[in-house]
């Protein structure tokens, strides 16, 4: 079984996008990343909340959230929300926007060719 691993910041973030998608609405027994994994979210961002900034800035880039079984179904939908943020990344450089940062479009890229990687392995849970 291969384990899939983010930053709490790149978890955070994932599930922050798919919370927009959905405007906050879980469904109790769905499947899907959102669903599976939005308690998981809230508990981390009510502790990350509570953490002074410097705390929390470590906790947000030096911790990790290890996820031990995703489906294919799952794994496509990360790959999507990744993507997604490739893409803002994308548009905030091209328009010379004061929040676009190339190290941040390059952690995403980076993020999605080892998803991709692990979706066209047979290493992972399906």
């Amino acid at each position: 079984m291969q384990r899939l691993e983010f930053s709490v910041h790149e978890f955070m973030t994932i599930m922050g996008h798919l919370d927009f998608n959905r405007k906050g609405k879980p469904v109790e027994g769905g499947s899907s990343v959102y669903d599976e994994w939005y308690d998981q979210w809230r508990q981390l961002d009510t502790r990350l909340e509570s953490l002074d900034p410097l705390p929390r800035a470590d906790m947000l880039f030096d911790a990790k959230v290890v996820i031990n079984s995703i489906t294919d179904a799952q794994l496509f939908e990360v790959i999507g929300v990744v993507q997604e943020q490739i893409n803002m990344h994308k548009e905030l450089i091209d328009t010379d926007d004061e929040d676009a940062d190339p190290e941040d479009l390059e952690g995403w890229e980076k993020r999605l060719v080892d998803l991709e990687k692990l979706q066209n392995s047979n290493n992972y849970v399906q």
